[in-house]
Formats: C-alpha cells, structure tokens, sequence
C-alpha cells in the first residue's frame, strides 16, 4: 500500500429508500419507484408507454424509515 493511500473502511448507510415495482401493463416490466406518494404517470424505459401509476400510503412509507431507523438498523452487526 503506498503511503499516500488511506485504507477504505466500510461504508454505513445514510439513509434508506423504499422501492415500489409497477408491472408495465404494455410490456410486462417491473419498473422501480421511490416511494411515490403522488397520483403520477410513469414512463417505462423498456417500451417507452405512460401509464398512470396508484400511489403509496406516504405515512406508511415513513414507519418503515421510522423503525429501521432510516437504514440504520438493518446493519449487519459482524460489520460493527
């Protein structure tokens, strides 16, 4: 290791997102979205068709941050 280069520790999580999958009814997709807490059209990146997509309960959304901490406790604790 040369003496200008820093070991690397791991990395722990910021924060966490929660990922939605909507099936594309063109194609068949799964497209991945963030939480989308808004009434929306989604674009398919397969097929490139809108669709209007139902949106998610945004309080549950945040209980699920809220109890994992927003990422945190999903830590493998071998890694701590």
């Amino acid at each position: 290791m040369n003496a200008r280069q820093k070991a690397l520790m791991p990395v722990k999580p910021a924060r966490m997102e929660i990922i939605y999958l909507y099936p594309c009814p063109f194609c068949g997709r799964e497209l991945p979205l963030a939480s989308p807490t808004q009434a929306s059209l989604a674009h398919c990146d397969m097929c490139k068709n809108q669709f209007p997509i139902v949106p998610v309960d945004e309080r549950m959304t945040r209980f699920l941050k809220l109890i994992n901490a927003d990422g945190k406790a999903a830590i493998d604790q071998d890694y701590l």
